[in-house]
């Protein structure tokens, strides 16, 4: 009880703490952020639009958690962000459970804590997007298939079933696929894809209860569209992505693996050691099977996309992560465990001594204006790396948790400053407040979508410069944003006062805001 505690309190604090801390200044996030904001204005609960044109990009159901979010919190950044943080807090409490409900306690413990203390994990359900809840539905769907597999009781079926509609509900058919690809390796694998087992999980009440929660919502935006939303997804969104991607996303065959292993660590320097484990363990601990296969089949998946992003494959940490788990425990009780560990750490304490490094010379060097001394604020890596190298004299895993407590408190503090930080320079955190007092504002060829968000209604956007000019000239008070690589075309606008230009943050693109009396 003690541990499921101490994992309740640090996934608090990691997910929740300064939730509203930023601006949504992703675009993905403010496009989402918006969405949401107008279907709760406009009372749309099934067509989702995005400065009042149709959004094609995802389906509802992230959106119905951030309207759930502004009832409860308000139409602001923490409301936009509450259930994916839930989400979160939901798959690390899952992952403990599972690991503690067929291995033990102590494996639950390092699962937990390998997913805690990875940086990127703790971002991704930070974030105002569709992944927090894929990754959830994702992630409880396998499990419960687990436990109705091991125990052979229809209600974990049941479960999952649930969960595999609300995947797709949640990102569309790559929801269902995933997992059903795992589940189908793993019976093959262990031999029990049978005709007896299959009919054990009742497929055809199966396929009624996905029906049931996905496809009624799929249904409606399809009437109520004409059917343009569901060629627009299913066809771009989906098909397109996965055959031919999407410009600046490509990436060769490796991309997935190296995601994976950078956005777990620092605890994914134990995977050559945690897939050997599996292997020796493949015909005595299932679990560590579906593991591993959950994590291949998503990296691997990708690896054949020709889209590939990060987020894309952290569906396969809170898998990875019991393996990682697993692997450390058995570790920890090896009587040469220090010996069998020592790579691994030192590893890892060598990354926690260079990554507050290699962000001093990465903001130095940005085009920021002095946010180098942000280095200072990891301080905690260095020291839980020195004092990992005196603890683990004594046990290997004292010193594996001065490293897990050192990422975790460098998180903390980097939500807590450096990233607000950062923000307090992006264009969208210093004239958002200038936009939401401004009844009147419009666009010329593109603008930061955040804007959208802060401005609280449709933001008109003129391509030709002319039909702009003539806007001008019957409005007044009207702020203009416009964004680009280079902005010098806004000077040749007449009447217009330059409020404001600075890039936006990690774009080479820049936005100016502009105003005429």
């Amino acid at each position: 009880m003690k541990y499921f505690l101490l994992i309740l309190l640090f996934s608090g604090l990691l997910f929740f703490s300064f939730l509203g801390g930023t601006s949504v200044f992703q675009r993905a996030e403010a496009r989402n952020a918006e969405c949401a904001r107008e279907m709760m204005q406009n009372k749309e609960w099934i067509v989702p639009t995005f400065n009042g044109e149709l959004r094609t990009d995802k389906p509802a159901m992230e959106y119905y958690g951030m309207i759930a979010g502004y009832y409860l919190l308000g139409i602001n950044e923490a409301g936009a962000r509450f259930f994916s943080a839930l989400c979160g807090l939901l798959v690390v409490l899952a992952t403990f459970w599972i690991a503690r409900r067929h291995w033990s306690e102590k494996v639950a413990w390092w699962s937990a804590l390998t997913m805690l203390a990875s940086l990127h994990l703790i971002i991704q359900f930070r974030l105002a997007t569709p992944d927090p809840y894929l990754i959830l539905c994702h992630t409880l769907s396998i499990y419960f298939f687990y436990e109705g597999w091991h125990s052979r009781k229809w209600k974990w079926f049941a479960l999952m079933y649930i969960f595999l509609g609300l995947g797709i509900f949640a990102k569309g058919p790559v929801g269902l696929l995933l997992p059903g690809l795992t589940i189908l390796l793993f019976m093959l694998v262990t031999k029990t894809f049978t005709w007896k087992r299959i009919l054990e999980q009742k497929p055809w009440w199966g396929i009624l209860l996905i029906s049931a929660v996905a496809l009624p919502w799929y249904y409606a935006v399809h009437v109520k569209t004409g059917g343009e939303w569901t060629r627009i997804f299913f066809f771009e969104h989906n098909l397109n992505r996965f055959d031919s991607g999407i410009s600046g996303h490509h990436a060769p065959f490796v991309m997935p693996f190296i995601f994976v292993m950078a956005g777990l660590l620092p605890f994914s320097v134990f995977a050559v050691r945690a897939f050997k484990e599996t292997w020796q363990q493949r015909k005595n601990n299932p679990l560590m099977v579906m593991a591993a296969l959950s994590t291949l089949v998503v990296v691997g998946f990708y690896a054949l996309s020709q889209t590939k992003l990060i987020n894309y494959t952290s569906p396969a940490y809170p898998f990875f992560s019991l393996m990682i788990g697993n692997t450390i425990a058995v570790l920890s009780t090896h009587p040469e465990s220090r010996r069998k560990t020592r790579i691994e750490t030192y590893i890892m304490v060598f990354l926690a001594l260079l990554l507050p490094i290699a962000v001093f010379f990465f903001m130095k060097y940005s085009p920021l204006q002095n946010v180098d001394w942000i280095a200072w604020f990891m301080v905690a890596m260095p020291i839980g790396g020195i004092v990992a190298l005196f603890l683990r004299k004594k046990s290997s895993e004292n010193g594996l948790l001065a490293i897990a407590a050192a990422f975790m408190v460098t998180t903390f503090i980097v939500f807590w400053k450096p990233f607000q930080v950062l923000d307090d320079q992006s264009p969208v955190h210093k004239y958002g407040e200038i936009v939401s007092a401004h009844n009147e504002v419009v666009a010329y060829k593109d603008f930061h979508h955040a804007f959208a968000f802060y401005a609280h209604g449709k933001i008109p956007v003129f391509q030709d410069e002319q039909n702009l000019i003539d806007y001008l000239a019957s409005h007044e008070d009207v702020l203009v944003l416009s964004r680009n690589y280079d902005l010098s075309y806004m000077d040749e606008i007449p009447n217009l006062e330059c409020l404001g230009k600075g890039q936006d943050l990690f774009s080479r693109k820049s936005t100016g805001v502009y105003y005429k009396h």
